[in-house]
């Protein structure tokens, strides 16, 4: 990507505007042609409790449509910082373009929500439309000071028969004893598969000996204390109105049969015609304390 600025003197001006007609000039301005337009954007920065985070640096790029003719043109990424105020807001505006991207937003002491890493809004063709009285919320995970964690993973190909699967948490490894249970069921298994399914599907985990929990937490750096079950169900059935090609990802709470904390995320391909693809990754404190923190 070419991103070198570009700036337009008065004599390369003056030369322009003799050399071209005026029509062809303002095609040349014309947004259905260099892409721009007037950009706005309001947002604001809290922690996990809401709270505004003042003196965040937010580094964003602008992508700028521009002529070197009036047919002929290339575009630039403008690099643009600004920093949060006291009530954790901040502002960008008197800019043109079409596409704003985030690069980092950091302050120190603090962790950005790692699904709004790198997000991005279009502006031309008009996608996002800014509201100053309605900022785009950017959540950061005040730290209280990470602790080692003993993490796992695996990942393969399941049956989707209902038939138990057994993991070590701790060493990821699959095997019958293994304390986390995971059981996968498609109904039926041999349905018509294309770009719907046409299955009832059903994933059951637990902990033996131990508890689990669902989470739609942003952040899962702080196990609660309470709220867990023995088992998590999560099921659909082809003939729901709302039934779709599953993609199941999924973030739980865990507690070991040693009162052990940790999360659990699960990456199910439903939609696949069995044997499917399952993913899974963990991470538990060893001490006992509920700080997931990473």
């Amino acid at each position: 990507m070419w991103r070198t600025p570009f700036t337009m003197n008065a004599f390369t001006a003056t030369l322009a505007a003799w050399l071209f007609p005026a029509a062809l000039m303002a095609q040349a301005e014309d947004p259905h042609i260099t892409g721009n337009v007037p950009i706005a954007f309001y947002g604001k920065v809290v922690d996990q409790n809401n709270r505004p985070v003042s003196d965040v640096k937010v580094c964003l790029e602008v992508r700028v449509g521009y002529y070197t003719s009036p047919t002929t043109g290339r575009e630039r990424w403008d690099p643009i910082s600004v920093e949060t105020d006291a009530e954790g807001n901040f502002v960008l505006n008197n800019v043109m373009g079409g596409f704003v991207q985030f690069k980092t937003i950091e302050k120190e002491g603090y962790k950005l929500l790692p699904k709004q890493a790198k997000e991005g809004f279009m502006y031309y063709p008009a996608q996002f439309h800014p509201d100053s009285n309605n900022p785009v919320v950017f959540k950061m995970w005040k730290k209280g000071g990470a602790e080692p964690l003993a993490g796992s993973a695996w990942h393969g190909k399941v049956a989707c028969d209902g038939t138990p699967i057994g993991f070590d948490l701790l060493s990821g490894k699959q095997t019958k004893d293994g304390n986390l249970r995971i059981i996968c069921t498609l109904t039926p298994t041999d349905a018509k598969w294309g770009n719907q399914i046409l299955s009832d599907y059903k994933l059951q985990i637990s902990i033996t000996g131990g508890e689990i929990q669902r989470t739609s937490d942003d952040f899962t750096y702080l196990a609660p204390e309470k709220g867990y079950l023995p088992s998590v169900t999560i099921e659909e059935k082809a003939a729901d109105p709302n039934h779709r090609n599953a993609e199941l990802e999924q973030e739980f709470y865990i507690k070991t049969p040693e009162g052990r904390y940790g999360r659990l995320s699960i990456d199910w391909a439903a939609w696949q015609k069995p044997p499917t693809h399952l993913e899974w990754d963990c991470s538990i404190n060893p001490s006992g304390s509920r700080n997931l923190e990473r």
